[in-house]
């Protein structure tokens, strides 16, 4: 027999009320305008007035508008007038002496620079394509002036030769990064390696293997050029790390001359060299009969490789390179053109390498 209990249909709803996707036909409606005058604000057309832009930003800020970036980048291509299949340009900029300065220079991580940006720039759907600075004797002017009609607007900017003043390009034509620590006189984002942690880490690292003397040996150059952030690190080190005392700096003009080397190691008595150059130095150690951790350490600023025989930091060229095209990306997807006002540092950390020449870890940091 049936029951007489009345019978109660349940209609189960979500238990937080979903908010729709807020599109660019909401910012118009919202903002008084059509949704093709929302999409050029978005973009920062310079056709739209100022005021315009400001205030359909702002809203769509408000909002909580979130562009989706696949369809950016194929409606940038077709407001450019190109088939789906035809890659846009990105510039990489060699200012070294050489044509093929870059690709074949001695420092390794510079080179995997260059290989992470074409990588990246593959993956990202753009063309890398490679420009010596220097090319024909022009002129900086008039090398701007031949990427810009080339219809180039993404520019990286590699490495440049030592004590060499930026380039003077027209920086207002190009959405710009450079590889490397920031230039003084120019204010383009840079991106590069955390170079002061990276040798504070080394400080703590070679504490940890029970050394209390470290010796920082570099070129003249790399102080200069690096605005002195390896020695910053190891100086701080000395400050944070109880019983940590360090010898003096050994500073090269070239390391092909490491004549110097040997007096040094008797006179300031380092129970580990910190150094960029640790290949070099491994094999000079060598000549020198010391034995490579039995009788001193070694700690790089700059492994080639993650698991390489120097224990050290990995900095992760190929990391940096892709890194700085993706920010030209960006720029270029929010058409921002011309140098800012201040400079944007973008650094990454460098990764412990264990290797061989460092001893194995006996205390911790307090």
């Amino acid at each position: 027999m049936k029951s007489g209990r009345p019978k109660f249909v349940y209609l189960l709803k979500h238990p937080f009320p979903m908010s729709k996707p807020v599109t660019m036909k909401t910012i118009a409606a919202q903002g008084g305008v059509t949704q093709a005058t929302v999409s050029m604000c978005l973009a920062n057309n310079p056709r739209i007035p100022l005021a315009t832009r400001t205030r359909i930003r702002t809203l769509a800020e408000r909002l909580g508008y979130r562009p989706n970036p696949y369809v950016s980048a194929l409606m940038r291509v077709r407001r450019q007038g190109r088939s789906s299949n035809d890659r846009p340009v990105l510039a990489l900029v060699n200012g070294l002496d050489q044509e093929d300065g870059w690709e074949k220079t001695i420092s390794l991580t510079v080179r995997q620079m260059r290989e992470g940006a074409i990588a990246q720039a593959a993956l990202r759907g753009y063309t890398s394509q490679e420009f010596w600075l220097h090319r024909d004797g022009m002129s900086a002017e008039r090398f701007g002036s031949m990427l810009h009609h080339r219809g180039i607007q993404g520019l990286l900017l590699g490495p440049l030769s030592v004590g060499a003043p930026p380039p003077a390009l027209c920086w207002e034509n190009f959405s710009s990064v450079r590889l490397g620590v920031p230039l003084p006189a120019l204010t383009i984002t840079s991106v590069c390696n955390d170079h002061f942690f990276s040798s504070l880490q080394v400080a703590r690292e070679c504490y940890r293997r029970g050394y209390r003397r470290p010796g920082l040996l570099l070129l003249r150059s790399h102080r200069q050029h690096f605005h002195a952030r390896w020695d910053g690190g190891l100086l701080v080190g000395r400050h944070l790390i109880p019983n940590f005392k360090q010898a003096r700096t050994l500073v090269l003009e070239d390391w092909n001359q490491l004549e110097p080397v040997a007096a040094w190691i008797e006179r300031e008595k380092p129970d580990v060299i910190v150094s960029p150059a640790s290949t070099r130095l491994l094999d000079h150690l060598k000549s020198l009969k010391l034995r490579v951790p039995r009788d001193i350490g070694l700690a790089s600023l700059a492994c080639p490789e993650m698991n390489h025989v120097c224990s050290g930091i990995w900095q992760n060229g190929r990391l940096l390179g892709a890194t700085a095209i993706d920010n030209i990306i960006s720029m270029l997807e929010y058409n921002e053109r011309g140098l800012p006002t201040q400079t944007r540092v973008i650094m990454v950390e460098g990764v412990w390498n264990n290797g061989q020449t460092l001893n194995a870890p006996v205390s911790e940091l307090a």
